[in-house]
């Protein structure tokens, strides 16, 4: 999965977690401390700025730039050869490794 996309997710976690926290009142001690130096209105707004508005900004960014360069082709592309569970397919496989092995020459130096 690409991994703009993961951070736009988890940006959008930290985002709905933190309004949540708010609307059902219960007070995070970042909050109160900023209602008590900023105000009841001002300390809101900086939160909501900090915790909320500002992931969500991360979140669109980064999901927008997710898809836009998410590439299904490394998704759909299977190269990996199926598992084959039978002893033929193993001694055929093995077979194959040593024939790559003796074909290459040890013995011959280049440019000597």
């Amino acid at each position: 999965m690409n991994t703009d996309i993961v951070i736009g997710l988890f940006a959008l976690y930290v985002a709905l977690v933190s309004l949540v926290l708010v609307l059902t009142g219960r007070q995070e001690t970042l909050l109160a401390l900023l209602r008590r130096v900023w105000g009841r209105t001002l300390g809101h707004s900086l939160y909501f700025l900090a915790r909320v508005a500002l992931p969500m900004l991360v979140c669109a960014l980064c999901l927008g730039w997710g898809v836009r360069h998410y590439d299904a082709s490394q998704v759909t592309r299977f190269d990996r050869p199926q598992l084959h569970l039978n002893l033929k397919d193993y001694r055929d496989l093995v077979n194959s490794w040593q024939n790559k092995v003796t074909s290459d020459s040890y013995e011959e130096v280049y440019g000597a």
